[in-house]
């Protein structure tokens, strides 16, 4: 494997480890990233030097959050796996998801304490505002994602090009 491509896998590892996946689930999909055709589990086990089990596992894990896809091949029983139609857009997903969990338990911790705890309630009522900010503007540029996907000129462009 080229330094560079070994580098980018093990960065990308590193950071979905840091999102809570495990670094080999991370290692996985950027492996896929970069490549132009799926890939076998033993392709992978092989090509990244893990272990197939550890493959399956993780590429597994990676299949259920949407970011890669298991696909089959006529007359191979082998599964195939390739990165995601909407890879980029279910990443967003999965954290909105998180976010969500955090705001409702922002505003449900914040009206149940007790009274006194004036400053905690602030505190929390003030995380909550900015996971509400933070929700809207995923809506947003998830609309607009999937307006570029769609070959649609943004509002803004048709204004920069003074239309």
């Amino acid at each position: 494997m080229h330094e560079a491509v070994r580098q980018f896998v093990e960065r990308v590892g590193l950071m979905l480890e840091a999102d809570g996946l495990a670094r080999s689930a991370g290692r996985i999909y950027g492996y896929l990233l970069l490549c132009e055709t799926p890939r076998s589990l033993d392709e992978l086990a092989d090509e990244l030097q893990m272990s197939k089990a550890s493959v399956s596992t993780n590429a597994r894990l990676l299949e259920q959050h949407g970011l890669v896809e298991r696909i089959g091949s006529l007359g191979d029983r082998r599964d195939f796996y390739r990165i995601g139609c909407n890879s980029w857009e279910q990443m967003l997903r999965v954290a909105q998801r998180r976010w969500e969990t955090l705001h409702t338990l922002l505003v449900e911790s914040a009206a149940s304490l007790p009274p006194g705890m004036d400053v905690g309630r602030e505190r929390l009522l003030e995380a909550a505002e900015f996971h509400e900010l933070l929700l809207e503007g995923v809506e947003r540029l998830s609309e607009r994602w999937r307006s570029r996907q769609a070959g649609e000129v943004p509002a803004s462009a048709v204004r920069a090009l003074g239309g």
